[in-house]
C-alpha cells in the first residue's frame, strides 16, 4: 500500500495490443500464448476505463500505473495467506474527486478525477424529487443509463457554463435540496467515523483526503445535530516520491470505524436543529473555534447521536 510504481503508460500502448481483433498476430511475441492474451483483454479494457475516465492522468490520455494494480484487485482480489479479499473503489474515486476540486480551486485547468461521478451525484441533490421512493432490494436497475433525459426532463443545461449555473446555485434554498438520493442504498453499515476520531481518511490514486461523514447525515436520513469536529488538514496530501503518507492512521481508522446502526424510519424527509443550522453560518464564515480532537473513545451526546 505504501508504495507506487514508476512511469504513466500510454493509452495507445493497450489499445494497439488488446483493442484490435487481431492484435495478438502482431505482438504475439509478447504473450504467452492466444488464449492467455484472450483472458487478459478485459483487464485491459477495465484498465483503459478506469485510467482515462475514473482517474484520468492528463489530456494526453495516459495511464497512471497504479490503475494496473487496483484494476487487478478489482478483478482477483488481494490475497491474504489463504484468504483473498475484494475491496470497493468508492473510497479511491472520492479521495481523487476531492483532491481534484482542491486542484481546480487552485488554479488547475484539468480535472484529475472522475468528473461524471461528480456531475451525476450533485445533479440528483439539486434536482428535489417530489415522490422519492426506496430502491427495489429484488431489482437491480442502471441508474445512470437515463441521465441525460433526466437532465433534459429538469431544464438542467449541461452547456451552460457559469452563466446558466451561478444564479441558479445562488438562488437554491434548503428545501429544493434532495438530501438523500433514491438510488442509495441506506444499510445499517453504513461506515461514519472512526472510533476514537470523527472523520476518516481516503487513500487515493494520487493522494489523501479526510472525510467527516457526520457532517452531512441528512443524505442518509438522520437529523443533523452540530458534528464533533477536528482538526483534518495534515491529511490532504499528495503522494511525493511514490509513498503514500500516513499510512498507520489510515489503517488504524478504517479498523476502528463506527456504522450508522439502524436506518430512519423516512430518509426523504431529514431534519436539522437549530443549534446546528447558526454553527454551520459560524463555519462557512470562518469564526468558528475548532472543536475537540479527543484522544479516547468519545462519549458525548452529539458523538452517540451520530453512531
Amino acid at each position: 500500500m505504501d508504495r507506487l510504481p514508476g512511469p504513466n503508460i500510454p493509452l495507445r500502448k493497450l489499445y494497439y495490443r488488446f483493442g484490435r481483433a487481431r492484435a495478438y498476430e502482431k505482438f504475439k511475441e509478447e504473450f504467452v500464448s492466444e488464449e492467455k492474451w484472450k483472458e487478459t483483454r478485459p483487464l485491459a479494457f477495465a484498465i483503459c476505463l478506469l485510467g482515462t475516465m475514473v482517474f484520468p492522468q492528463g489530456p494526453n490520455y495516459t495511464i497512471h500505473p497504479s490503475v494496473i494494480m487496483v484494476t487487478h484487485a478489482i478483478f482477483y482480489g488481494v490475497d491474504y495467506g489463504s484468504a483473498t479479499k475484494y475491496y470497493t473503489l468508492a473510497p479511491m474515486i472520492l479521495a481523487d474527486i476531492y483532491r481534484a476540486l482542491d486542484k481546480c480551486q487552485n488554479g488547475e485547468r484539468f480535472f484529475q478525477g472522475c468528473n461524471l461521478i461528480l456531475q451525476w451525484w450533485m445533479m440528483r441533490h439539486l434536482i428535489k424529487a417530489h415522490n422519492p421512493e426506496e430502491p427495489d432490494p429484488l431489482r437491480r436497475s442502471d441508474q445512470l443509463a437515463g441521465h441525460d433525459w433526466w437532465m433534459y426532463h429538469n431544464h438542467c443545461n449541461k452547456t451552460g457554463g457559469l452563466k446558466f449555473w451561478y444564479p441558479r446555485l445562488q438562488g437554491l434554498r434548503e428545501e429544493n435540496v434532495q438530501w438523500s438520493i433514491e438510488c442509495l442504498r441506506v444499510t445499517k453499515q453504513m461506515v461514519i467515523r472512526a472510533q476514537k476520531v470523527p472523520y476518516l481518511i481516503f487513500a487515493g490514486l494520487r493522494g489523501t483526503r479526510p472525510y467527516a461523514p457526520g457532517r452531512v447525515l441528512r443524505q442518509l436520513g438522520g437529523k443533523q445535530e452540530i458534528p464533533q469536529t477536528a482538526d483534518m488538514k495534515k491529511f490532504a496530501t499528495d503522494h511525493e516520491d511514490g509513498r503514500i503518507s500516513y499510512v498507520e492512521d489510515i489503517r488504524r481508522t478504517w479498523k476502528t470505524r463506527r456504522v450508522l446502526g439502524e436506518p430512519v424510519p423516512n430518509r426523504f424527509r431529514p431534519e436539522c436543529s437549530k443549534e446546528y443550522k447558526e454553527w454551520l453560518k459560524k463555519s462557512l464564515a470562518g469564526t468558528i473555534e475548532p472543536g475537540p480532537n479527543v484522544p479516547h473513545i468519545i462519549a458525548d451526546v452529539g458523538a452517540r447521536h451520530q453512531i
